[in-house]
């Protein structure tokens, strides 16, 4: 609700990404398990910290995740990346699932958007467009590439840290 009503995101701290994933990971390997799928990630071990809300980017990795495992066939393989790109590091969620159409990818951030296709996992179609405001309100952005029978991958950029911000951050 706060974030669909514009207010800033107040509770931002410099985040370990690397730590973030790892947690993301380990919430959604049982499920990744149950259905024989692989769980992988390579974050280099120097990308700089994020200034960002742990709890909310958690939840966006969560969200992309458990995406991931919906949508992928049992015996899948999901692969996150992460990489710094000038004062943003990048991340990657890639799944090697059904694809989403080309006329269905702008549609897929929208809020109780549910696409139709062979595999028809519940949800109520709110955890997308929770990650495209919560990317958006740390100033990044969200973007999907697919391909049809091959997979897809949800992209999204957050702020490095500054130097304040981490000064300030050690001080606490």
């Amino acid at each position: 609700n706060r974030l669909e009503s514009g207010q800033e995101i107040v509770d931002q701290d410099v985040v370990n990404l690397k730590q973030l994933v790892k947690e993301a990971s380990n919430v959604v390997q049982p499920t990744a398990e149950s259905r024989s799928q692989t769980v992988a990630a390579q974050i280099p071990k120097k990308i700089p910290g994020v200034w960002a809300d742990k709890d909310m980017i958690l939840r966006v990795l969560l969200n992309l995740l458990e995406n991931a495992t919906k949508f992928s066939p049992n015996n899948g393989n999901i692969f996150i990346e992460a990489s710094k790109e000038g004062n943003w590091v990048a991340v990657s969620v890639a799944d090697n699932g059904q694809g989403i159409p080309v006329l269905e990818r702008d549609r897929i951030f929208n809020k109780f958007t549910r696409l139709r296709g062979a595999i028809k996992p519940g949800g109520l179609g709110i955890g997308l467009a929770f990650c495209k405001m919560a990317v958006e309100g740390h100033g990044g952005k969200i973007w999907v590439e697919s391909q049809n029978n091959v997979g897809t991958t949800i992209f999204f950029t957050l702020p490095v840290a500054t130097k304040e911000q981490l000064a300030s951050a050690k001080k606490k």
